[in-house]
Formats: C-alpha cells, structure tokens, sequence
C-alpha cells in the first residue's frame, strides 16, 4: 500500500462518525418537517396528576379527569363534560369555605390549556422547535419497548434569561429522541435541572418528561406524555407527577411507535 494512502484513508475514517451524526439529525428533521397535521384527528385525553408538599403539612393531592379532543382545519376543540365541570364547581364552593381545602380538580382543569393539548395531537413541529440550538451529544443503537431504535442524544443550553434571574450553580439539559427503524421518532425524554441563588435564597428545579409516541395518519401524536417535576426553595420542596394518555378514535391506522 502506498504510504501516501495512509493519511487519507485515516483521514476518511476519522470523518465517517461525524458524517454519520450530522446524517442521522438530518434525517430526523426531514422526517419531522413531512409529518403535517393535515388530517382530523379525534380522541379521548385522560390525565391525572399526583402532588405532595414535603414541607410540615406533608399533604399529598391527586386528581383524574377525562376530555374530548378534536384537531382539525377549523383548529383544535377540548371538550369538558357537564359532569367535570361540577366536581370542579364543588370544589371551588368548598374552598371558598375553607383555604385550605384542596382543590385538585380545579387545579389540573387548569393546566389542560391548548398549549399544553396541541403538542399531544401534533408533536413533529414541538420537537423541531425543541432541537433547535441543541448540540447532538452522543448517539447509539438502543432498543426501545423491545423494538430495534437509535437514540440520539442533545445537549440543550441553559436560556439566557435562567442566568439573568439567578446566580446558576448547576445545569443540565438534554433532549433524547429514540427512533425507530423506519426512521420515525418513537419516544422522546426531555431532562432539565438547575440549582441556582438568588440572594439569599437557594432554589433547585427539575423536571423530567417522557414522551411515546405514534404516527397518526399524517401527524406526529403523543400517545402517552409522563412528567415529573420537583423543586426546592428556601428549603421548602415539593413535587409532582403528571401523566396525560390519548386516546385516538380516528379511523386513519396507527404508525411507528404505536
């Protein structure tokens, strides 16, 4: 072999796992940006929610409701039964009574805005957004539920604006996208902590939410979304755990990570 081939083909060698990373978060964005919401999509959203205060009272509070859910090109539609909406009336009388009756109902009604329902019935734009400014970390075939996967795994900065509230003693952020072997993403798990001050408070914040996945039609759904979420100021900590379930009743068959 001539010597003068040696470098070159090193050269090449070394360049093949760049390649291929730069290939693999191309391919996942190209596959996100052909998954348009352009089909209705029908189904059930069950969610429940679990919350424990670790401080002296040491109350823990659980809820668990049920909505309809409609996504089409007239925009989407959450539905609330006459019935959920009572529980949520005598909820809010008891605690117009009393403070300190919890109000659990109430409090997880709130957090089913379109914000938080439009990513479970079209997530290919979500992730998009959430890639970018991430940084591919590392990558490697990984089974997911059984199922031949590749994740790829994202390093995610710290927002300016997390800097500019507190003193940032620790972060970590990341973003892992398993996909599956026709090239569609089949799980997602985002991971977040930051311990910080802010004068002479000390805070600590982490939230870990994990996404299944499925092609519906011509979208990306969320089937299953579980998030936990702890945090700690002053010394005072509590935590919480969400999980939201949908439930598709369009006739369009389910695809990759179903």
């Amino acid at each position: 072999m001539s010597p003068r081939l040696i470098p070159v083909m090193l050269f090449a060698a070394l360049g093949l796992p760049a390649l291929a990373r730069a290939d693999a978060v191309a391919d996942l964005r190209a596959t996100l940006d052909r998954l348009q919401a352009t089909q209705p999509l029908s189904a059930t959203l069950n969610t429940s929610s679990t919350t424990h205060d670790d401080g002296d009272t040491g109350k823990t509070s659980r809820a668990q409701l049920q909505v309809s859910v409609a996504s089409g090109g007239d925009g989407l539609h959450i539905g609330f039964s006459p019935e959920l909406l009572q529980r949520a009336s005598k909820e809010a009388a008891l605690n117009a009574k009393n403070k300190d009756t919890p109000t659990p109902i109430e409090d997880l009604l709130g957090k089913l805005s379109p914000v938080s329902v439009q990513p479970m019935v079209d997530f290919a734009p979500v992730l998009s957004r959430q890639l970018d400014g991430a940084t591919l970390a590392s990558q490697r075939d990984e089974a997911h539920e059984g199922k031949p996967a590749h994740l790829l795994v994202f390093n995610v900065p710290l927002p300016a604006s997390a800097s500019q509230q507190m003193t940032i003693k620790h972060y970590t952020g990341q973003i892992m996208v398993w996909v599956g072997a026709d090239g569609m993403p089949v799980a997602v798990r985002n991971v977040m902590e930051v311990k910080g001050r802010k004068l002479l408070i000390s805070i600590e914040v982490g939230n870990t939410t994990d996404y299944r996945l499925a092609v519906i039609g011509t979208r990306l759904v969320v089937l299953s979304r579980h998030t936990e979420e702890t945090h700690s100021v002053f010394g005072k900590a509590g935590s919480s755990v969400t999980d939201a379930v949908l439930v598709p009743v369009a006739s369009a068959p389910v695809g990759a990570g179903g």
